[in-house]
């Protein structure tokens, strides 16, 4: 007799957690912060809050407060889209920043073949990765601009990504 585990991989999600400091009579406004996190769920997704908040500012769980966990859905999923993502990741040698490009229908799947991608190649788990910026890149536009004023360089370096930026791109039965 043989017994199948089966394993139920949650798919990421993309929460905007929006918090700030309780407010004090030294303090009556204090600021808000928002942030966009992908998580497994929204207790995920307020726990991240908590940790990159307590970086950023002194604040932790118990003198802040949560004033909004809402879920970002993509419009149309039928679409697929080049994701250029800006990410920071602690390695065994030290901290490295990276950018890297990945074409998807979702940015939320487009992140799961990130952190794929990030284990497969470098042995970075997903908790020492952080996501600094994720956005849709266009074909032809720069995604990040250069401090030095060079002229612009096509959006997509990816070597993965390119060929399937032309136009007339066929796929052959």
């Amino acid at each position: 007799f043989t017994s199948i585990v089966v394993t139920v991989i949650m798919p990421l999600h993309q929460y905007q957690v929006v918090g700030r400091r309780q407010p004090t009579e030294a303090d009556p406004v204090p600021q808000i912060y928002r942030m966009r996190l992908f998580a497994k769920n929204e207790v995920m997704a307020k726990s991240r809050f908590w940790y990159f908040l307590h970086q950023i500012d002194k604040m932790k769980r118990s003198t802040g407060e949560i004033l909004a966990v809402n879920e970002i859905r993509e419009k149309n999923r039928r679409i697929v889209n080049n994701y250029g993502i800006q990410i920071r990741y602690n390695s065994r040698s030290g901290t490295h920043n990276m950018y890297k490009e990945f074409r998807d229908v979702t940015m939320c799947a487009a992140m799961e073949r990130l952190y794929m991608d990030m284990a497969g190649r470098h042995r970075a788990r997903k908790s020492s990765i952080q996501v600094r910026d994720a956005k849709i890149v266009k074909a032809g536009v720069r995604a990040l601009k250069r401090s030095s004023g060079e002229e612009p360089v096509e959006a997509c370096s990816s070597l993965s990504v390119k060929p399937f930026l032309d136009s007339k791109i066929k796929f052959p039965l």
